[in-house]
C-alpha cells in the first residue's frame, strides 16, 4: 500500500476496536433505534420484492444488528468491518444454523470482494468515518461489488441543511439526543461532529453521480439522519 493512502483502521471519533466500546454499542444505540424497524424500512425503501437469491454486502457491519436480520432473507451475507472486536460481537448473535454469512475485517477502502458482484451494498451510520476524497475512493470500489442495475443503500449522518444555519441547527440535534440518550451519549455525538466526516447531501450526490450510481430516492426528516437509494447505472470496471 502506498504512504499516502489513508489508514482507514485508524478509528476516528469513538473507538470500536476497544473491547469497552464495542461492549456498551446495541446498549446505547436501542434506547433511540429499532434495528429490526429499521431494516424493514430499508427493504419497503429500496423496493426490493424477493430476495431467496439476492447477494448483500454489509459494509461498517458492526455488532451485526442488520447481518443477522439480512442472513434471514438473503442467500448470501458478506459482513465486512474494521473492528475485529465488533465482528466477534456480530458472531455471536448468530444462530449454529446460520451459515450464509461470510465475514470480513476490512472496510470500505481495503475489503476485496472475491464473488460475483452483488445485488445489493449496504452501509448503515459507518460512512462518515471517511473524509470525502476517500469516500468518492471508496464510492468507486463499490461500484466493482454491485451489479448493473443493482443498489447501493447509504444511511448515515448527512447534512440537508442550509451551510449558514449550521450552528442552531447542530446545537438543537445534539440538545435532542442528550434528552433521548442521556449526557455521556451526547458527548459521543458532540465527538461525531468535531472529530469525524459527516458531509453535506449536495456534496454526496455530487459523489454518486461520478461513482456510476444515480440516486432514485432519499429521506430525511432531521437536516441529519438520511437514507440514499442509488442504482447502478454505470460500470466503471474499465
Amino acid at each position: 500500500m502506498e504512504n499516502w493512502f489513508y489508514d482507514e483502521f485508524k478509528h476516528c471519533g469513538v473507538d470500536y476496536s476497544q473491547v469497552r466500546e464495542a461492549e456498551k454499542y446495541d446498549d446505547r444505540h436501542q434506547k433511540f433505534r429499532d434495528f429490526e424497524k429499521e431494516f424493514r424500512g430499508m427493504l419497503e425503501f429500496l423496493e426490493l420484492g424477493k430476495t431467496e437469491e439476492k447477494t448483500v454486502i454489509d459494509l461498517g457491519c458492526g455488532t451485526g444488528a442488520m447481518t443477522v436480520l439480512a442472513a434471514d432473507l438473503f442467500k448470501t451475507v458478506y459482513a465486512v468491518d474494521i473492528s475485529p472486536v465488533m465482528l466477534e460481537k456480530a458472531k455471536k448473535k448468530l444462530d449454529e444454523n446460520v451459515h450464509n454469512i461470510v465475514f470480513a475485517n476490512a472496510g470500505f477502502l481495503t475489503y476485496e470482494h472475491d464473488g460475483e458482484a452483488v445485488d445489493l451494498v449496504m452501509t448503515k451510520v459507518a460512512f462518515h468515518h471517511l473524509p470525502d476524497f476517500w469516500k468518492q475512493v471508496a464510492l468507486l470500489r463499490i461500484n466493482r461489488m454491485v451489479k448493473m442495475g443493482g443498489l447501493l443503500y447509504i444511511h448515515d449522518i448527512v447534512f440537508q441543511f442550509d451551510p449558514g444555519d449550521y450552528a442552531a441547527k447542530i446545537d438543537a440535534w445534539v440538545e435532542g439526543f442528550e434528552k433521548v440518550a442521556g449526557e455521556k451519549f451526547r458527548a459521543d455525538v458532540e465527538n461525531h461532529i468535531r472529530n469525524e466526516y459527516s458531509t453535506f447531501g449536495w456534496i454526496l450526490t455530487g459523489m454518486l453521480e461520478r461513482a456510476g450510481f444515480a440516486v432514485e430516492k432519499y429521506r430525511c426528516e432531521d437536516d441529519f439522519s438520511t437514507e440514499y437509494a442509488c442504482r447502478k447505472v454505470k460500470d466503471l470496471n474499465g
